[in-house]
């Protein structure tokens, strides 16, 4: 089952998530302020700008115009910046506005006992950039092959360890790997009762282990909501 936390902004503690005790924190009651947390968050992570935007807060909306992260549409399950050779150790969501019925957003730890061998797998560049389920719009076909380019032929080890134990690095969007493979790993990591559902507040910030989870959206039905998005590196120090 995921492991997830409940807290207060008054009362906030990353270290359940530092010392991976739980894979998820929501953070009820955050003020609609990004230096605030900024400050707090960067007491702990080096916060990473985010591709293709290059941005360190990133606006995931309804906006049709926007060229950042679109916020109405379904996503398949990912890994944020796993298709790079060093994904974030944080993803981060905050909501700034939400009216409506605007669809939950789930998470889902891939801590599994894996059902087949250890191995390298790859990222399926090809299919991701081109898969309408992809949040972000590309501005041309020269941005979509530049993308590709920069992050073909990483590889990572299919069975990962932390100070929890063994986890899965997978995810539905773009790891590559026969489908009968994908099949069996897919029909134990997204089982219904595994999945964390979040029916979004104002105010609400969710803080999550990249490395160890997925997540997705359902559409907006209706109403709109207005969230900031924010990755992050553990700090070493």
């Amino acid at each position: 089952m995921m492991k997830y936390t409940i807290q207060d902004w008054k009362n906030k503690d990353l270290k359940p998530l530092l010392d991976n005790d739980t894979d998820l924190i929501v953070i009820k009651n955050t003020p609609p302020s990004q230096l605030k947390i900024l400050n707090y968050i960067t007491q702990y992570y080096d916060i990473s700008p985010q591709y293709p935007m290059d941005k360190i807060f990133v606006d995931v909306s309804m906006e049709e115009n926007s060229h950042e992260l679109y916020g109405n549409t379904d996503l398949e399950w990912h890994i944020d910046k796993g298709y790079t050779s060093t994904p974030v150790n944080l993803t981060t969501l905050y909501a700034l506005e939400i009216e409506g019925d605007v669809g939950r957003t789930m998470y889902v730890d891939t801590r599994i006992k894996c059902p087949i061998p250890n191995k390298k797998v790859s990222v399926d560049m090809d299919r991701f950039t081109s898969n309408q389920r992809y949040g972000y719009r590309f501005k041309s076909e020269a941005e979509r092959r530049w993308f590709r380019r920069q992050h073909r032929n990483v590889e990572h080890d299919l069975i990962q360890k932390d100070k929890r134990g063994e986890y899965v690095f997978y995810c539905e969007a773009y790891t590559e790997l026969p489908i009968e493979e994908k099949k069996q790993i897919e029909s134990l990591i997204y089982q219904p009762e595994r999945i964390y559902y979040h029916t979004w507040e104002k105010g609400d910030l969710l803080l999550a282990n990249n490395m160890v989870t997925n997540h997705t959206r359902e559409s907006t039905k209706y109403g709109k909501r207005h969230l900031w998005k924010l990755e992050g590196f553990k700090n070493e120090k």
